[in-house]
């Protein structure tokens, strides 16, 4: 990483010092400064992830953003039939499209959403944890969250999760106010409405909040119309996606997750993909019954060990944990500040429920799982069922943070979430408790081990004692976050462990090449190629469109049909149904109704991982097609121009000239 990325993270360090050497007076002190340091830590993220963003992130790495900005503009500028985005709502990349029209660079338009919508979740998350437990507390959770490092890298990226997020989080800061008015209920239904223009899933926390508003009182009559009140309002919010819908293409809700269950899930069999391409095709709502012994073994190895993973780092170093580069310390943290919110006694009642609720869940697993991928099941619902038990003695201020989390986990889980990111909707309630394990349960464990009483210790004794163990997990965590950004804008090696990434650190002797860097040199070749404007390019990947102003066909170049010729995977003449489908709603221009037949003028070839679906790969074109890779190889048809080839990345580039 270069001099200034080092100087940035170094006033990064500076600045939680200086908040840190002012901790004690602002958190423990008598005279609270109730906004000051909160609008400091936003502030203070704000000018670090900018600073970066517009110094070091100097060309594009990620596709989403311009995928669904590219679509909006297509949208906006009168090709709506021809658009379908398989998971998101169309309202969003017209959203960005509007604003990319302000900026006119959708790199730029990118960074500009990432950074406010991450500073927003920063600024927020204060308010909602004070909302519910007061400055102190809220102060802890702002900086847990602050320097959470997949928060820092979002904040960065140009993805399509942070809006929502950010919506989401303000729609939180209403829901939990601790008297909550009707006025409160109208905005987080319009708050969440306007979240789920971006991402479905923000749906999930409108189920929570539904489900809390049912419990929160006696008040069955009450509860029930502020239930419909927030429906109704979501529905308004909610509107514009189903009127265009609707007026577009004849359906409310023009998505499904069929494709998400075929790329992503774990236990799959080729008769089940080729069942769920047809629903895919036939644009039928998911089907997550098709097999239904094959949907179960799938759901409970997702809610019980792959999306808690993503959680609190069973296995996977990317995480939202509190601690991400601990495994297991932060479910450790969430569990001991449920169990002190709940209230929860080891009496008699107490130690019952959770050996019968542990034995029987062991026996269940044991019998119908695997002890290897079902072992959180065994603690986790003992844990949910004793704090169900207890529920009526936790803050009802914080209720909608915990049924949110159980409720967005559990129905989210008919998904293998391929990035921790996915979970952010309902992660809030992690830096909370993370907070208030700091703040109030260290120091009781504090005075248990100095075997007296609270009163008798000296405050400024467990003061110290909290400031140096917060400041020890923000600065574990100000390290993975400077790793999890270097491996965002440099090429790296692997992971290959805590101890040999903090060694390469060191003993690094070169300078990193930037990611991207390569796109963008590429680009230059055929931007000045002529007639680029209206010709067709073939590629594995969307992001080749910022730099180059051309139409984009996609392949990942494991389609067609074996011992064909070139020219037949060019035209997509022996194409299956699914390929030419799905190809042609992820070409530039989106083309569903597959009405556009053009061949491409230019082919960029590159090194492609088989897709875990693709049980017919040995039928296709993709060991053929390896032969692009040397521009020497005299089975490459003579009307293939090389323009460019990487001996290190193993693109090549090619012009296809007409023939005659």
């Amino acid at each position: 990483m270069n001099h200034n990325t080092i100087d940035m993270h170094k006033s990064f360090i500076n600045i939680v010092y200086k908040i840190n050497m002012n901790f004690q007076n602002t958190v423990f002190g008598n005279k609270i400064t109730s906004q000051k340091y909160p609008l400091l830590i936003t502030l203070s993220f704000f000018i670090i992830i900018s600073c970066i963003a517009f110094s070091q992130n100097n060309f594009l790495k990620d596709g989403d953003f311009i995928l669904f900005t590219l679509k909006g503009e297509q949208i906006l500028f009168g090709d709506r039939e021809g658009v379908k985005l398989m998971t998101a709502p169309a309202i969003g990349p017209v959203i960005y499209a509007i604003v990319n029209l302000l900026v006119d660079d959708i790199f730029i338009t990118g960074k500009i959403v990432a950074l406010l919508s991450g500073t927003g979740i920063v600024f927020f998350s204060y308010y909602i944890i004070r909302n519910i437990f007061g400055h102190k507390i809220a102060i802890v959770g702002q900086l847990l969250v602050a320097f959470t490092p997949k928060i820092d890298v979002l904040s960065l990226q140009t993805v399509n999760e942070l809006p929502a997020i950010f919506f989401i989080f303000a729609s939180l800061y209403f829901g939990t106010k601790k008297d909550l008015k009707f006025s409160d209920i109208i905005i987080v239904g319009a708050l969440i409405g306007v979240a789920c223009l971006f991402r479905y899933q923000a749906i999930m926390v409108l189920f929570g909040f539904m489900v809390f508003m049912l419990i929160r009182s006696k008040k069955i009559r009450i509860n029930l119309l502020h239930v419909v009140v927030l429906g109704i309002v979501f529905l308004i919010a909610f509107s514009p996606l189903l009127i265009y819908n609707y007026t577009t293409h004849e359906v409310l809700i023009d998505t499904s997750g069929n494709y998400e269950l075929i790329n992503k899930t774990k236990y799959q069999t080729p008769d089940w993909v080729e069942k769920l391409k047809i629903e895919a095709m036939r644009e039928s709502p998911t089907n997550f019954f098709i097999d239904p012994d094959l949907f179960f073994k799938n759901y409970f190895y997702n809610v019980f060990y792959h999306n808690p993973d993503k959680l609190f780092h069973f296995n996977s170093i990317s995480n939202i944990s509190i601690v991400p580069t601990v495994p297991f310390l932060g479910f450790i943290i969430f569990t001991v500040g449920l169990i002190y919110l709940s209230k929860i006694k080891p009496d008699k009642t107490t130690i019952i429920t959770l050996i019968s609720s542990s034995s029987i869940t062991a026996i269940l697993v044991s019998l119908l799982g695997d002890i290897e991928t079902h072992f959180f099941a065994i603690i986790i619902i003992p844990l949910l069922i004793i704090t169900m038990r207890n529920i009526k003695k936790i803050e009802k201020n914080f209720l909608p943070l915990l049924i949110i989390s159980v409720v967005f986990m559990f129905f989210m889980s008919t998904y293998p979430l391929s990035s921790p990111r996915h979970l952010l909707a309902m992660w809030i309630i992690f830096p909370t408790l993370g907070a208030v394990f700091f703040v109030e349960i260290i120091p009781k464990i504090y005075s248990k081990i100095r075997n007296s009483k609270m009163n008798d210790i000296q405050p400024k004794s467990y003061n110290k004692t909290i400031i140096v163990i917060v400041l020890i997990v923000l600065l574990v965590n100000l390290a993975h976050s400077y790793k999890s950004v270097e491996n965002y804008l440099y090429e790296q090696e692997p992971y290959s462990g805590i101890m040999n990434e903090v060694t390469k650190t060191f003993e690094r002797n070169e300078p990193l090449i930037e990611k991207g860097i390569e796109i963008k040199q590429i680009s230059k070749v055929l931007g000045k190629q002529p007639g680029i404007e209206n010709s067709y390019l073939m590629a594995s990947n969307i992001s080749w469109l910022y730099y180059v102003d051309t139409n984009l066909i996609i392949t990942n170049f494991q389609d067609g049909v074996k011992n064909d010729p070139i020219e037949k995977f060019l035209t997509r003449e022996n194409w299956s149904d699914w390929d030419i489908w799905y190809n042609s709603i992820n070409n530039y221009p989106a083309d569903r109704h597959n009405k556009n037949r053009d061949m491409p003028d230019y082919l960029i070839y590159s090194p492609q991982a088989i897709l875990p679906w693709k049980y017919d790969i040995d039928q296709t074109q993709y060991e053929d097609l390896k032969i692009l890779a040397d521009p020497s190889n005299p089975k490459i048809p003579s009307n293939f121009e090389l323009l460019y080839k990487s001996d290190k990345s193993g693109i090549v580039v090619y012009k296809i000239n007409k023939v005659n």
